[in-house]
């Protein structure tokens, strides 16, 4: 296995090496203490938080609850942290990390400027096992903290939260959300390996979602949408399968947590 995980290492190395072929200095102090950034990392509630130099794969800080996430102590899981992380990975999964930093630098490449300064990446669903066997399901985010002259992120902050309660089914999905108030939104879909410009949901999903949100029941949506209970009821099985949710409780959550609701 370690071989297999050498070779996704490398491939990964080499993909960055393409993106960024000038040698990336990240002044980790200037981070760590003078913009406070260490507090911002301890006080994730309950995530597992990685501070990462992206142009060398190197992990800068870790925070949060190491042992939950891993079962590795702070201590077994510092030595070789990016190997063990990604030992953990699923077999069906593991090519995760390739395709998750593939696909943001290629959108990279095409995206104007403008849009590069502000962006949210967030990705659901990927399996993996702790240090004793335990399955997990990740759904994690990146906030670009540092870009180089292109716009490119340099150094990242990457939150991670275990999501097996809201998550079925065997794929995963990543999201990209660029620019301000005029957005650019990329979904790839592990089960189609394909990339749509449009979001997770639509708009007119969205409102029902709301509604759902705010107790409504189905005949009411209709009435208040002015649609049939059965577009309803389609619309929520649409929302389902394409987000990989067990439920529309688990729904809410995740378009909240990615922030479209």
């Amino acid at each position: 296995m370690h071989r297999e995980i050498e070779n996704i290492l490398r491939k990964l190395y080499e993909t960055l090496e393409r993106f960024y072929p000038d040698d990336v200095k990240i002044d980790d102090k200037k981070y760590l203490e003078k913009s406070g950034l260490i507090n911002l990392l301890n006080n994730q509630q309950g995530n597992l938080t990685f501070l990462i130099d992206v142009k060398q794969l190197r992990i800068v800080q870790v925070s949060g609850s190491v042992l939950k996430y891993t079962g590795y102590s702070p201590a077994e899981f510092a030595d070789n942290t990016l190997l063990k992380f990604m030992t953990m990975f699923a077999p069906e999964h593991r090519s995760f990390m390739n395709t998750f930093v593939s696909w943001i630098l290629n959108i990279e490449k095409v995206l104007p400027v403008e849009y590069k300064s502000r962006q949210f990446i967030s990705a659901w669903g990927m399996k993996l096992f702790n240090k004793a066997g335990h399955g997990m399901r990740w759904y994690l985010n990146i906030i670009p903290i540092e870009f180089n002259d292109q716009k490119n992120p340099t150094l990242i902050m990457m939150s991670i939260q275990e999501v097996a309660h809201l998550v079925k089914g065997d794929t995963y999905c990543i999201r990209g959300a660029f620019g301000n108030e005029d957005k650019k939104i990329f979904v790839y879909y592990s089960n189609e390996e394909k990339t749509i410009d449009n979001d997770i949901i639509s708009d007119r999903e969205r409102e029902v979602l709301q509604h759902i949100s705010q107790g409504f029941d189905t005949k009411r949506i209709a009435t208040e949408m002015k649609i049939s209970p059965n577009t309803v009821d389609n619309h929520r099985r649409n929302m389902l399968a394409r987000t990989g949710m067990r439920d529309t409780t688990a729904l809410i959550q995740l378009c909240r947590m990615v922030g479209i609701l």
